[in-house]
């Protein structure tokens, strides 16, 4: 299969005649998407490319569309929901990037094998990466409820920076029989600062709009 012929960025404003400020304003907003832009290195430095018929076609779209549809109408359409999609186990266990331990887990919570829906790629995302840190069990459950019961059409909404933490603050009394000090565990959803006391202890921070455009970028969505 040939190679994609790659324009650069420059080549891109100046073919479509838009600027720099609508170009990214347009990314920002999801209508290019992310996974289109290439860093190369060239004679002058580090440069952006992106794929030549692709972008030129989807810039061409857009320009038909913003003066009928607002910027977010024309998102939903040219990249569909995945809302309505459901993946069954082995196509999750085919991606590569969810271990078989995380389905267990989460099949065990749910009380079923599959199929599932976005929303559970994107938890099962996010147990991935939560498993990298040193949760205690009932702290990861403690996360997956929260995101469980959570407004995902809210969580999802580009004009928001949404992060999940994990905090513990030690409590009073003998850690003899458990070999630790007890403790309460926190879970918190927020899309500015989130303070807490000083006797607590944020254990992880995970970006969720993160966890979201990788997960599109891994199912090709974007």
């Amino acid at each position: 299969m040939a190679e994609e012929e790659l324009i650069s960025k420059k080549e891109v404003l100046e073919l479509t005649g838009i600027s720099y400020g609508q170009f990214y304003r347009w990314k920002r907003e999801g209508l290019i998407p992310e996974s289109w832009f290439i860093r190369k290195s060239t004679f002058t430095g580090q440069e952006t490319f992106l794929p030549k018929r692709k972008i030129l076609e989807r810039i061409e779209k857009i320009k038909a569309l913003k003066d009928k549809r607002s910027l977010e109408e024309i998102a939903q359409l040219l990249s569909p929901e995945l809302k309505d999609r459901r993946f069954e186990r082995e196509e999750i266990i085919g991606l590569g990037w969810l271990s078989r331990e995380v389905l267990e887990y989460y099949e065990a919570i749910r009380k079923e094998s599959g199929p599932f829906s976005f929303r559970e790629l994107i938890i099962l995302a996010v147990i991935e990466a939560l498993r990298k840190h040193e949760l205690d069990p009932d702290e990861l459950n403690l996360a997956v409820s929260t995101l469980v019961t959570s407004d995902f059409a809210k969580l999802q909404a580009r004009e928001f920076n949404w992060m999940l933490a994990i905090a513990r603050k030690e409590l009073p009394g003998s850690f003899a029989l458990t070999g630790r000090k007890p403790h309460l565990s926190f879970c918190a959803l927020y899309t500015q600062e989130c303070l807490f006391d000083p006797q607590t202890q944020v254990i992880t921070r995970l970006e969720l709009n993160k966890v979201l455009e990788d997960v599109k970028l891994k199912l090709g969505a974007l």
